[in-house]
């Protein structure tokens, strides 16, 4: 799941249900000190596709806007308002995307200013 996989993918692959290893997650995931963190496995799942939706965004595809709105509405279930959300892997992610976009304006900025034909006094 951490690695994005949907249940009926794991599921095929372990020759069970699909509801049969939500159950199988929903034990696994029950309030216990060793279970693992059922929001940090849920974002972490989101998270290509997430990066998929931003790098479209990014690259001026504007019919990717609903789905990166749509994944970051997901991501919103799994953040709690009272505490700091602190996910490394969103961090980092943000972080990488904050850099390229600012790359990607600097670069168009300077194509710009160079196909820009000079003002200069003429002989």
């Amino acid at each position: 799941m951490q690695e994005g996989e949907s249940y009926a993918d794991i599921a095929a692959q372990e020759g069970i249900s699909r509801e049969r290893l939500r159950q199988i997650v929903r034990a696994a995931t029950a309030r216990r000190e060793d279970a693992p963190d059922h929001r940090r496995m849920q974002i972490a799942r989101l998270m290509p596709a997430l990066r998929l939706a931003a790098y479209d965004v990014e690259s001026g595809d504007s019919k990717a806007i609903p789905a990166l709105l749509k994944l970051l509405d997901r991501l919103d279930r799994y953040c709690d308002a009272s505490r700091s959300f602190t996910s490394p892997p969103l961090a980092e992610f943000a972080d990488g995307l904050s850099r390229r976009l600012r790359a990607g304006r600097a670069a168009e900025h300077r194509a710009e200013v160079a196909s820009t034909p000079s003002t200069g006094p003429s002989p």
